[in-house]
């Protein structure tokens, strides 16, 4: 960027790059929060499952659903926690 530029111009451009970080930041967030409704329909799927499988027994077994959704959750917890690559290209 030219440093000639006035202190308007520049303002401007940082306002515009906040603007378009807090963007992203909303659309990651609502990815993110899709990611856990998808966990939660997962979940209900897998409990459907297990508890078809309990009925057909007649006892109720160890609740297996548990393995998987604990390392989805794992993943989703640790997506948001991971640090994010400061590229501006929409990947990271």
């Amino acid at each position: 960027m030219d440093d000639r530029l006035d202190p308007v111009t520049r303002a401007s451009d940082q306002d515009r790059e906040k603007a378009l970080a807090r963007e992203r930041d909303r659309k990651d967030l609502r990815e993110w929060l899709a990611e856990w409704r998808y966990w939660l329909g997962g979940g209900v799927i897998l409990s459907a499952v297990w508890g078809v499988q309990c009925l057909r027994k007649d006892e109720l077994g160890f609740y297996w659903p548990v393995t998987p959704l604990g390392i989805w959750a794992a993943v989703l917890v640790a997506i948001a926690v991971w640090p994010r690559s400061g590229g501006g290209d929409g990947e990271g």
